[in-house]
């Protein structure tokens, strides 16, 4: 289950089972769709004008600076920026899961016992 955007992707990875969002050069990962959620809820509170003091000599094209917590890292974004991402987001988790009795695994026929080839007749 892979969503793109004009500037991102998000998809599930098959190796580590972690949720990956790219977006422009910026890439990050989720452990949860909650957490992923918690993403969303947060832009969709921000817009430009709650940062128009920090921002006065930054790049006017980028006017919203989004945090990480514990790190000196900001991400830049403007506010078509954020809408882009959230709805991104949005698409992912809208997207019907799978049931966890849709995948199975078949099982080696020679390592099935006796008692359970025996059918009765």
């Amino acid at each position: 289950m892979k969503k793109l955007s004009e500037n991102g992707q998000l998809f599930i990875c098959d190796a580590c089972r972690k949720i990956h969002l790219e977006y422009g050069n910026v890439g990050m990962d989720f452990i949860s769709e909650k957490k992923l959620n918690e993403l969303m809820q947060y832009l969709r509170t921000v817009r430009s004008s709650h940062f128009a003091n920090e921002t006065l000599k930054n790049n006017d094209r980028r006017q919203i600076l989004i945090p990480f917590a514990n790190t000196p890292i900001k991400l830049l974004l403007s506010d078509w920026e954020i809408v882009e991402i959230i709805r991104l987001i949005q698409v992912f988790l809208d997207e019907p899961k799978p049931s966890k009795f849709t995948h199975f695994k078949l099982i080696n026929p020679k390592k099935i016992s006796a008692l359970t080839r025996i059918s009765p007749n």
